[in-house]
């Protein structure tokens, strides 16, 4: 009841701004971020997912919608797997895969070993693996030049990122310059649970700290605006224009505050950024009563 208290009144103000608008373009764009906004409590009525097959999901429907013209994807040795199978059979999207050698192995084994864990993966059992030759592979320390290099901007950009705290918040920062006007970033693991949310890397599941990182790009970039959905391991969304959902308005002492802790390395920062998760970053849980 609460949700669709304030969706209505959401709606409200858009029917102003339609009216109010002077172009056919903002319009249309009105009417079609109405209709994101109103499908994405579907993601939320899923009882059963395998990772990452709830943000493969929101990012088709949004580029169904808007029919983005340049896409980007990056992904790492150990993470984005999901990302292999989402638009496997268009080339015009730019892939980029960066390895490090904090998994303590070499790209190509780890490379091979991740496509042999993803074939176990339910929801893929029906795709093909992406061939890899569509991927790009760099080491991570030459990511920002690889960056660079593309010399164009996104309108979409999905990130799974290495989730170390220093790959994060350095892919984060680099990708926000790669937006076009209206683009928008969406990235994996921005509300991991507690025991997935260990720093350094560790083998198996992993979430790291990149929740930690989308924070910090929240506070030193005001401008954007933000939103966390609740969901799988924490889908985050960056946009340059207000995206319905999406703030700006987010607490600055508050993200001091958890910085700090981080910087500390306080034992308390995870139960922080969950204890002050919307004020901080703007978590949307369509299941809170």
């Amino acid at each position: 009841m609460h949700n669709n208290l304030i969706f209505f009144l959401q709606q409200i103000i858009i029917v102003i701004k339609i009216h109010n608008s002077k172009n056919r373009y903002e319009y249309f764009f009105m009417k079609i971020n109405i209709c994101i906004y109103f499908n994405m409590e579907k993601y939320f009525k899923i009882e059963k997912y395998e990772t990452g097959e709830i943000i493969s999901m929101l990012i088709e429907d949004l580029n169904t919608i808007h029919k983005y013209n340049h896409i980007l994807f990056i992904r790492t040795q150990t993470t984005g797997q999901w990302l292999d199978n989402l638009y496997k059979d268009n080339k015009n999207i730019t892939r980029i895969l960066y390895y490090t050698d904090k998994t303590g192995m070499n790209e190509e084994n780890k490379v091979q070993k991740v496509k042999k864990n993803n074939k176990k993966k339910r929801w893929n059992k029906k795709k093909s693996i992406i061939k890899s030759e569509f991927w790009e592979r760099v080491h991570s320390n030459q990511l920002e030049d690889k960056i660079k290099s593309l010399n164009k901007k996104f309108d979409l950009i999905c990130i799974d990122p290495f989730h170390e705290y220093d790959e994060s918040k350095r892919d984060f920062t680099l990708l926000l310059s790669l937006l076009n006007d209206d683009g928008k970033i969406i990235s994996h693991d921005c509300y991991p649970p507690k025991k997935l949310s260990v720093p350094k890397y560790i083998t198996g599941e992993w979430s790291g700290v990149t929740y930690l990182t989308f924070v910090e790009i929240a506070y030193k970039n005001p401008d954007y605006y933000y939103g966390i959905l609740n969901i799988d391991t924490g889908i985050g969304i960056i946009s340059k224009k207000e995206f319905l959902t999406l703030k700006n308005n987010l607490n600055k002492e508050k993200q001091e505050e958890l910085l700090l802790l981080h910087q500390n390395n306080d034992i308390r920062t995870y139960d922080f950024f969950t204890e002050n998760c919307k004020d901080l970053i703007n978590m949307i849980d369509y299941n809170e009563s």
